[in-house]
C-alpha cells in the first residue's frame, strides 16, 4: 500500500435528502462560500456529496497526478527531502539561469 500524501480535513455537514431538499440554496451557497462538504444522507446508505466545483476540479487534478508512477515517486522524494530538510533555496537569478537550460 502506497502512503498518502497528505490529507486536508475539510469542515463536513450531514443532512438528510428531505432537509436537503428543502435548503439546497443556503447548502450550495455554503458549500462554495466556507469550502465545506455536506453529505446528503439517502435511504439504503444511497449517499452523496456535495464540494464545490473548485474542489472537484482540484480533487482531479491531484487523482491524475498520482495516476502516474513517475509522479508520486517524485512528489514522494520531494516531501522526503523536505521532512528531512534536505533542500536548498535558490535566488530569483540561480532560478532563471535553472529555466533557462530547458
Amino acid at each position: 500500500m502506497e502512503k498518502a500524501i497528505g490529507v486536508i480535513e475539510m469542515a463536513t455537514t450531514v443532512i438528510n435528502i428531505t432537509d436537503a431538499r428543502k435548503n439546497l440554496k443556503k447548502i450550495t451557497d455554503d458549500v462554495v462560500t466556507n469550502n465545506t462538504t455536506v453529505i446528503i444522507t439517502k435511504p439504503h446508505a444511497k449517499n452523496v456529496v456535495v464540494i464545490s466545483e473548485a474542489e472537484y476540479r482540484a480533487t482531479q487534478e491531484t487523482l491524475y497526478l498520482l495516476d502516474s508512477k513517475e509522479n508520486r515517486h517524485a512528489l514522494d522524494k520531494s516531501l522526503s527531502q523536505l521532512n528531512t530538510e534536505d533542500v536548498k533555496t535558490l535566488s530569483a537569478e540561480e532560478w532563471r539561469k535553472l529555466n533557462e537550460k530547458d
